[in-house]
């Protein structure tokens, strides 16, 4: 998750439900594992982004889509270290030294949330209910099943071992 500020919080609410809305991994709380900062510096005249460590400046009043794609443009440029890999959760990718594979987006979602809650472990209802919000009905053998063919392909592509334990309904990812 990349953690959102602003020196502005009535913009800070509006650009967190854009970029929500979008599928950007974005929260204004800083208790999960954080990718990194965004921060939005409102001026009289100018906007200022700053992602990590690269700034943009903008003229106001900006057209929004330009907004989403310099911050996307920038935000593909990081990874996030998952042990030997490097996971992007933007481009939706896994990478080592060798080969870059593209996850299906299911894939990418248990990556996102395994990272974000390394430290406490996840629910497996509350896992299922990102991955699949509009499901009425939970089946968690789909889950397990989703689970195993991720491990499968990291192991095929990588030779990497997701492991994970699972207690009482909480998963805890194994990874660093």
């Amino acid at each position: 998750m990349y953690l959102i500020k602003s020196n502005n919080t009535f913009y800070l609410n509006r650009i967190y439900f854009v970029l929500n809305q979008i599928g950007i991994p974005i929260t204004v709380h800083d208790e999960y594992f954080l990718y990194g900062d965004i921060s939005f510096e409102f001026n009289t005249n100018f906007l200022s982004i700053k992602v990590n460590k690269i700034d943009h400046k903008f003229k106001l009043p900006i057209e929004l889509n330009e907004l989403v794609k310099v911050l996307l443009d920038t935000l593909q440029l990081f990874h996030i270290k998952l042990d030997q890999l490097q996971f992007n959760p933007i481009k939706e990718t896994l990478s080592d030294d060798k080969k870059s594979i593209k996850l299906r987006n299911t894939h990418n979602l248990i990556i996102r949330q395994a990272v974000k809650h390394k430290e406490i472990g996840i629910n497996k209802i509350d896992l299922y209910k990102t991955i699949w919000p509009k499901d009425v009905a939970i089946h968690l053998n789909k889950l397990d099943t989703h689970l195993t063919n991720l491990k499968n392909l990291l192991y095929e592509e990588f030779s990497y071992e997701l492991k994970y334990k699972s207690l009482h309904g909480n998963l805890k990812f194994l990874i660093n």
